[in-house]
């Protein structure tokens, strides 16, 4: 130094008060003497450092009976307070400290303040993740395809996304003009909000449909009608040609006991009926699945965890789930949709926007969350839950009939005409095996 005077340093306490380094104020200590300080006058200036009564006051007179030069002095300050050394990270952990800097899709192409003027959110986090990687001693660049890994496709499809160091990487954030950032963003956010409102419309189209009312009464309208006579018929069975193809005379008189066979007709089976959509024109009742098989079929995508690796790996099940079912994909039991981490179980009453449950409850209508879940993740949900409505308990046998002759039916007499000129056909009842309603079904 040019001035004989020593520079100001803080006191010494010894006691890491206040983040005091130890070896850094050693350090600071040194630089503040004077070039031509002799030895005797160092040693004086360091007792004079030394705060009173501190811990490091007591150590200076411990160690002042054996050391006579300031040498000895600063060997005996560093065995006493040791310099703090850098930590070694394992291959797993320089990775995972890289792929915990989640850069935001809202900071992208955005201006943040910071020292000294500010920069673009991607820039300062490819600046930030730089730092930390080669402060862990990656001066090569083998941690930037982490790094990459985890940028939002926003930012990543205007990348190289191949580098050999990181300042190549950083060069490369840098070189994206804002104004396609900007303009990707609109674009994905209009995606998202037409992938909304689709999902919204099928919701209200198909809620009619999925209501349990409207389900029973699909399911029952066959035993909600009168047991009168019918003339049409509207089922086939096994024989009912003989008796069509006979005389009218012959059919009336030949009427079959009780005890003729009859045949067993499945009352749900696919296709037994006149035309496709089964008896009566009723809609195909499909097999409801138990809820022991829907949480079966739901167990084979688990939910990730909430933490850093757990929403990447998310990230990655919802990338894969729309490169193999496209942007526009429907959410179904061979094709499950990924869970976001840290929100409800499906089907457990939560709310179809956020996909948490709240004390009270809430309606996805009365949601006020800012982070909504993505469209088809709201459909997926929305559709376990009317399947875990409509779960039945057990799969109930099929229902059965069988056809057995009624008895004898005089034929029609009018008032004034007297008998009708032609002779009705034959008159047959369907009786269901279990007990059931039976049906009167005739042709005239």
């Amino acid at each position: 130094m040019s001035s004989d005077n020593p520079r100001p340093v803080p006191l010494f306490h010894g006691d890491y008060r206040d983040k005091e380094e130890p070896s850094l104020w050693f350090a600071q200590f040194q630089l503040s003497l004077p070039d031509n300080y002799l030895d005797a006058q160092r040693v004086r200036r360091l007792k004079m450092q030394m705060a009173p009564g501190s811990m490091a006051d007591q150590w200076f007179d411990d160690v002042a009976i054996s050391c006579s030069s300031f040498s000895q002095f600063q060997a005996e300050f560093i065995s006493r307070w040791p310099p703090p050394k850098p930590p070694k990270y394992s291959r797993a952990q320089q990775k995972e400290r890289v792929m915990a800097q989640v850069l935001k899709e809202e900071d992208i192409g955005v201006w943040l303040p910071g020292e000294p003027t500010g920069n673009y959110g991607h820039v300062t986090w490819a600046t930030k993740v730089m730092r930390i990687a080669m402060g862990m001693g990656d001066s090569a660049g083998l941690l930037v395809e982490y790094a990459v890994e985890g940028i939002p496709n926003v930012l990543k499809d205007h990348l190289t996304c191949s580098y050999s160091s990181w300042q190549e990487f950083l060069q490369d954030v840098e070189s994206v003009p804002a104004v396609k950032l900007k303009r990707a963003k609109e674009d994905l956010n209009m995606n998202r909000t037409r992938d909304a409102d689709i999902a919204q419309l099928k919701a209200q189209s198909s809620s009619a449909f999925n209501t349990l009312p409207f389900q029973f009464s699909q399911m029952t309208m066959d035993n909600s009608r009168p047991t009168q006579p019918s003339y049409r018929a509207s089922r086939t069975y096994a024989n009912a040609n003989n008796f069509l193809s006979a005389t009218p005379s012959a059919n009336l008189m030949a009427m079959p006991t009780q005890a003729t066979p009859v045949a067993t007709v499945n009352r749900f089976a696919r296709g037994a009926g006149p035309n496709a959509m089964g008896w009566r024109n009723n809609p195909f009742v499909r097999p409801t699945l138990t809820r022991a098989q829907i949480m079966e079929k739901l167990n084979t995508l688990p939910q990730r965890q909430a933490t850093e690796a757990g929403r990447r790996q998310y990230e990655a099940d919802v990338d894969a789930w729309h490169r193999m079912h496209g942007t526009e994909g429907t959410p179904s039991l061979e094709r499950p949709y990924p869970l976001r981490p840290g929100t409800a179980v499906v089907g457990s009453g939560e709310c179809y926007t956020c996909g948490m449950i709240t004390e009270p409850m809430h309606l996805s209508s009365q949601c006020v969350a800012t982070e909504t879940l993505r469209p088809q993740e709201s459909r997926w949900r929305q559709y376990i839950a009317a399947m875990l409505r409509r779960a039945a308990p057990a799969q109930a046998p099929a229902q059965t009939y069988t056809v057995s002759p009624a008895q004898y039916t005089p034929q029609a007499t009018h008032t004034y005409y007297q008998q009708y000129g032609v002779a009705p056909a034959p008159v047959f009842a369907v009786q269901e095996d279990q007990g059931c309603t039976y049906y009167a079904v005739s042709s005239l």
